[in-house]
């Protein structure tokens, strides 16, 4: 795969390990989808893929991650993601009439849109741990990896 599409969830789970307040099923589960988040960015950080952020996700992990984690690790999160050799940060004006399209299409949410679209438009693996966006997604062909339920050998697969 040439592009990759990473979205917010993605991102985030990949940094943050899951509350412990979890029910156990559903913390064993968040752990292993933050190690595969974990594993596939430092994949990606050397991979001859390119990776995509869409605009928002920038603006998306920066919300959550300051909220969860606090503003310095936020901003060290944006930094490197801005900086990183294989990372593209792609605006929102260069796909916002594709994002329209995507939203009118399926009725998925205006973050969704815009990182749906960059992905349809592109014709780049977007990998996601948001269920509803992929199913979004796959209505309109694109290829999807749904972190959670993918096992980390068919996602680096994907990816190479």
């Amino acid at each position: 795969m040439e592009e990759v599409v990473l979205d917010s969830s993605m991102i985030v789970k990949s940094i943050l390990k899951p509350g412990r307040w979890l029910p156990d099923a559903v913390y064993e589960r968040e752990l292993e989808t933050h190690r595969k988040a974990k594993t596939l960015v430092k994949i990606l950080g050397s991979s001859p893929a390119t990776v995509l952020i869409p605009y928002p996700v920038l603006v998306e992990v920066a919300a959550v991650i300051a909220r969860l984690a606090g503003r310095e690790l936020a901003e060290k999160v944006v930094e490197s993601l801005r900086t990183t050799k294989n990372y593209s940060i792609v605006y929102e004006e260069d796909y916002r009439d594709k994002a329209l399209q995507v939203a009118l299409n399926t009725g998925s949410s205006g973050f969704d849109a815009y990182i749906i679209a960059l992905a349809w438009d592109r014709g780049a693996l977007l990998i996601t741990d948001d269920e509803p966006m992929s199913k979004h997604a796959e209505t309109l062909g694109v290829q999807v990896a749904l972190l959670r339920y993918a096992s980390l050998e068919d996602l680096i697969q994907k990816i190479r």
